[in-house]
């Protein structure tokens, strides 16, 4: 009989993000030896509106693709950015995810991803009440992301709150998968948990896309190289050296696609930019068309001390892709140390692949004795 696995997400497909697809190649890593079942949200993001199947609903049974159960339960739809709406859509979630698994079959292990820290949280409590053992996967460092992005002031007293929360379930996990090096040094020099992993995140080859998006615009692009950027324009970027960089190249034409807070900001700050073109959100079938058929890929992360260890699967996707990454931070970065690595072969780049990913997820989850 096989054992179950319960993983627990805020994201998972139909929202299709950086979450979704690393949770798809867990499933493609354990559905042979697992029975899975994911537990997750009504899907709302990017339209913030749920669809009629999902209004009113306190729980929904689904299966996907790969046939793995989903558990969708119910969360307040709001938009996607720091208020307190935006606490009430996690808080609801999490509340509703807790009922549901209060009364649902102890599952064999639980797989929990953050952020948000808040989806971590409860899954801390169903160990201490149901003994139920956890891997824990970081994908960024909360609360400290947060107080990054000056949502958070670092002497507050919810974020000693969070902080407090976040060393509980580093503690108290079984493993910790970490998606950057940088990240599990910071983990491993707590001294709190000796049971870490690292798993950069995958991105596949884009291949035989045979529709140019481009086409549309060749009027505006002539034949300028094309730099592309395709998610959130949120505060963790610097626009104002994005506009510098811009205005000083006027052979790139500049393709942002996706919304967010600064958004606004920065579309009227480059009006008058000839190679500047912003489009709203698309598909991913969609970005990965812009992604192929682009010659760089813009990341103008800030310049702080947080974003040294940052590595998002956007940046991942521009390497496997072969596009040149434009940035503007430090040459001891991470990223920047692994692109160096892979320039000069000191790195293999069997570890961006989907394969790779799923031998070692596997070989993870298998390291477990205990049940």
């Amino acid at each position: 009989m096989k054992k179950t696995i319960h993983i627990y997400t805020q994201y998972y497909f139909p929202v299709s993000n950086a979450c979704s697809n690393r949770i798809e190649k867990y499933i493609l890593a354990l559905k042979d030896e697992y029975d899975i079942k994911i537990i997750t949200w009504m899907p709302n993001y990017t339209t913030w509106v749920k669809e009629k199947k999902y209004k009113w609903r306190l729980f929904k049974k689904e299966i996907w693709q790969y046939g793995e159960k989903i558990i969708r339960t119910y969360e307040i739809a709001t938009k996607n950015e720091w208020t307190i709406s935006r606490l009430l859509n996690y808080t609801s979630f999490m509340l509703s995810s807790f009922l549901y698994w209060l009364f649902a079959k102890r599952p064999d292990i639980i797989i929990v991803t953050s952020p948000p820290l808040f989806t971590a949280i409860w899954v801390l409590f169903l160990h201490k009440i149901r003994k139920i053992p956890y891997i824990l996967e970081i994908r960024d460092l909360w609360p400290e992301s947060v107080v990054a992005l000056w949502y958070m002031k670092k002497n507050s007293l919810s974020y000693k709150i969070f902080h407090y929360l976040e060393i509980s379930l580093y503690k108290n996990a079984d493993k910790i998968i970490w998606v950057t090096k940088g990240i599990v040094d910071f983990i491993d020099n707590l001294k709190i948990n000796n049971n870490i992993y690292l798993q950069y995140n995958i991105s596949e080859k884009i291949e035989n896309i045979k529709n140019n998006p481009y086409l549309e615009f060749d009027n505006l692009i002539k034949w300028r190289k094309i730099a592309l950027f395709a998610w959130n324009m949120n505060e963790a970027y610097d626009f104002d050296k994005a506009y510098e960089f811009i205005k000083d190249n006027n052979n790139i034409f500049f393709v942002f696609i996706w919304d967010w807070s600064e958004k606004d900001n920065f579309k009227n700050k480059v009006k008058n930019f000839d190679n500047v073109l912003f489009l709203d959100r698309k598909d991913k079938k969609v970005v990965n068309n812009f992604i192929y058929y682009s010659d760089k890929i813009l990341v103008p992360l800030k310049e702080e001390e947080f974003y040294k260890w940052t590595f998002p699967v956007k940046w991942i996707e521009g390497i496997v892709n072969d596009k040149e990454i434009i940035f503007f931070w430090p040459k001891n970065w991470e990223f920047n140390s692994f692109l160096d690595s892979l320039k000069n072969w000191k790195v293999n780049w069997k570890i961006l692949e989907i394969k790779y990913f799923t031998d070692n997820i596997k070989k993870i989850i298998n390291l477990w004795k205990k049940y």
